[in-house]
């Protein structure tokens, strides 16, 4: 068979799989049933549900959580009030004894448990509900969507978008594509590969195989939402019988969310089949604004509004660094002062119209324009270098304490740690609110202690004024909400998320003990790092791991080999530009690398959604042969 027919089978072969894939993908798609005739007949499921099945079973939505959110207030867990004419300023009470009823459903408890965190003296505005950290926003609504979506399928209203006979199917399918291409590489390597080199090729024809076979697996393993179930379409067609019955009426779409104490649950269930609109309007479950945050320092809730120095360099500096600032400003200007007398003089026929005489003196010799101009930079340089070491030097010795709470941290400025490191933060934005204003400006935190204190928390901060900067850092009182984070993990994926809340999935293990000794020579940490984006890891038998985005996009996959088959793996890996500085042997390509240490062999695959970090392949290759 020739090398062309070959490359043609190979492609008609993956062409097929994707084929495979994408009927699979048409058949499962679902579709919104008829509504049934209009009704005000309310049915058991929860809100949230309903909304995931207003949504074609796709996935819950924004509206799920906030639908949630007044359900509760209709079954009275607590109270919504609207003091003026806005309804974003309303503001949720609890009650002295919680109501008594049946327990109520995981998602619920979620969302009450984060109100009840939020709240002080028992109540909490709307809109100060929202996050302040975007990881922690990002894993709270995938937890509790994934909950909704394990109690639609414990009523049988849902399932599995791609069920597991299907995923079956197209992994051993993938063998198919594989085969073809490793045959194509079998028949170039047989003809074109030099005796001494066929041994490394068929390393690269099996390398091949398995990656080709792990990638069709990975595809049609992700998780791709929903399918409904005969039940399920027939709940949704009744509960889209509720939605024109409740779009029927002119002003709903206009309620406020105050008005579930009088439409108790059905404001709830139109907000989950997208009829509330005004009401939905007014909630946010979200991640809030850093310009303009809720503080309830003093007992009680008021706004205040954040402002983040950027454009003055003495922001955040040690004593040292203005130091040093101001003195590199001084030798400047004493350098312009003595350049300045190196000028010539002008005289008054080179001057022209230029009136050198004053008192019947001739002054040409400090009147020079190029004088003038030297002397006068050389001054406001001198100037600003003593200025900004004597401030510097009283900032130093007059620091104050403030106490407040936490409203909001972030990173501020980064190092570079060269072309193959990603750049480190040094400096964190911290903003507090002492309760003087409802104004305040960000401070310049140290990057080692970020993580001391959460938004919410109570804190006496040592500072110095002039350069902001925070010198001491005390916790006095832990926020509320930062239990509800504590040991959360906010990466992994809905599927696993979905089989936790079923019960058919153990709760993750730290990463360091879950994940097989592939995955332990290259931390989820430094491969964010690199990447710049959050990561999970995912375990692939017992040589393989695959680094993946928090929405299960792929970036990076890599392997573990020790003993014989190591000398193998190097032999088809060793390629590309060597590693200086790496003990052993280690080379790079544009798409991964290799290292060898011992009897041990990495190989670091990027996938095209790792490729943000192929410039810093040599730093991650570092960090394998320093945990090998």
């Amino acid at each position: 068979m020739s090398l062309t027919i070959a490359i043609a089978v190979a492609v008609l072969a993956t062409a097929a799989w994707v084929g495979l894939f994408g009927l699979i993908l048409l058949i499962t798609r679902s579709f919104a049933p008829s509504p049934a005739p209009a009704t005000m007949d309310l049915g058991p499921e929860p809100p949230a549900v309903v909304n995931l099945l207003a949504n074609r079973w796709t996935r819950p939505d924004e509206d799920a959580a906030e639908a949630t959110l007044l359900d509760l207030a209709g079954r009275r867990y607590y109270e919504i009030r609207q003091p003026g004419d806005d309804p974003v300023h309303s503001t949720i009470h609890l009650p002295s004894r919680p109501p008594s009823g049946p327990p109520l459903l995981p998602f619920e408890e979620r969302l009450l448990s984060r109100i009840r965190a939020a709240a002080v003296g028992g109540v909490v505005p709307l809109t100060a509900l929202t996050f302040r950290d975007a990881s922690q926003a990002r894993g709270w609504r995938r937890r509790f969507d994934a909950e909704v979506v394990a109690h639609a399928r414990r009523l049988g209203l849902s399932r599995r978008r791609i069920s597991k006979a299907q995923i079956s199917l197209l992994s051993l399918a993938g063998v198919v594509p594989a085969l073809a291409i490793g045959f194509a590489l079998l028949l170039q390597i047989e003809r074109n590969a030099a005796p001494e080199d066929k041994g490394g090729g068929y390393v690269a024809m099996f390398f091949s195989l398995l990656v080709v076979t792990s990638t069709c697996g990975l595809i049609a393993g992700r998780y791709r939402g929903e399918r409904s179930t005969p039940l399920g379409r027939q709940v949704a067609a009744r509960w889209l019988g509720v939605r024109d019955w409740l779009a029927g009426h002119d002003a709903f779409g206009d309620l406020p969310p105050a008005a579930v104490m009088v439409w108790d649950r059905y404001l709830g269930y139109g907000a989950a089949v997208h009829v509330a609109h005004a009401a939905t309007a007014a909630l946010d479950l979200g991640m809030g604004s850093k310009y303009l945050v809720w503080s309830s320092y003093g007992d009680h809730w008021r706004r205040v509004k954040v402002r983040y120095p950027r454009m003055l360099s003495r922001y955040g500096m040690t004593t040292g660094q203005l130091v040093k600032g101001g003195l590199i400003r001084l030798a400047l200007g004493f350098v312009a002062a003595l350049v300045s007398r190196s000028f010539p003089d002008v005289t008054p026929d080179q001057a022209g119209a230029f009136d050198t005489s004053w008192g019947g003196a001739d002054i040409s010799a400090v009147a020079s324009p190029t004088r003038l101009t030297t002397a006068l930079l050389a001054t406001l340089l001198i100037g600003w270098g003593l200025y900004r070491i004597v401030r510097a030097a009283v900032d130093h010795n007059t620091p104050v304490e403030i106490t407040g709470e936490v409203l909001w941290i972030e990173t501020w400025r980064s190092a570079s740690q060269g072309e193959d490191s990603p750049s480190v933060p040094y400096l964190h934005y911290l903003a507090v609110d002492d309760g003087t204003a409802d104004r305040t400006t960000a401070w310049g935190l140290p990057s080692d202690w970020w993580s001391r204190s959460s938004p919410g928390d109570v804190v006496r901060v040592g500072v110095r004024r002039w350069s902001r900067r925070v010198v001491a850092l005390t916790v006095l009182k832990e926020g509320g909400g930062r239990s509800l984070h504590r040991g959360f993990d906010t990466t992994d994926n809905t599927d696993n998320l979905v089989l936790e809340a079923l019960g058919e999935r153990k709760r993750p293990l730290p990463v360091a003990v879950r994940t097989q000794a592939a995955a332990d020579v290259l931390t989820v940490e430094d491969m964010a790092r690199a990447v710049g984006a959050p990561i999970q890891i995912r375990a692939i038998g017992p040589i393989n791991a695959l680094y993946e985005t928090s929405d299960g996009k792929p970036v990076a996959m890599i392997q573990l080999q020790r003993g014989p088959l190591a000398k193998m793996f190097w032999a088809a890996a060793k390629r590309g530009t060597p590693v200086p500085g790496i003990r052993d042997e280690a080379f790079m390509t544009d798409q991964g690398g290799a290292i060898r240490k011992a009897d041990a062999v990495v190989v670091l695959v990027l996938h095209k959604g790792g490729r943000a970090a192929a410039p810093h392949l040599p730093w991650l290759l570092g960090q394998i042969a320093t945990h090998l």
